[in-house]
């Protein structure tokens, strides 16, 4: 029996909208909404998305990047990917 763990995505996500924001925007949040949204920021590399202006395309490509992004970070962790290997957990 293998588990598995599905990583999604929703248009119009406060979260990574929220993660765009500026910085000293973010520092004023308590310090675990600050911490995940952070970490959100960091996946997103905004340069990438510097020239959109079609709203609709930024959020659906800033929403794309972050579960590309939270996939990747799976991947990197030890514990689930020895899961992975022994066909216990597949990634989606």
């Amino acid at each position: 029996k293998v588990k598995v763990l599905l990583v999604l995505g929703h248009e119009l996500c406060g979260a990574v909208k929220a993660a765009m924001l500026p910085q000293e925007v973010l520092e004023q949040e308590p310090p675990q909404l600050w911490q995940a949204l952070t970490n959100i920021k960091a996946g997103l590399n905004q340069e990438r998305f510097e020239n959109m202006r079609d709203s609709r395309a930024l959020d659906r490509e800033s929403v794309t990047t972050n579960v590309k992004q939270q996939v990747e970070c799976l991947r990197r962790d030890k514990g689930i990917m020895d899961k992975v290997r022994s066909d216990e957990l597949l990634i989606s």
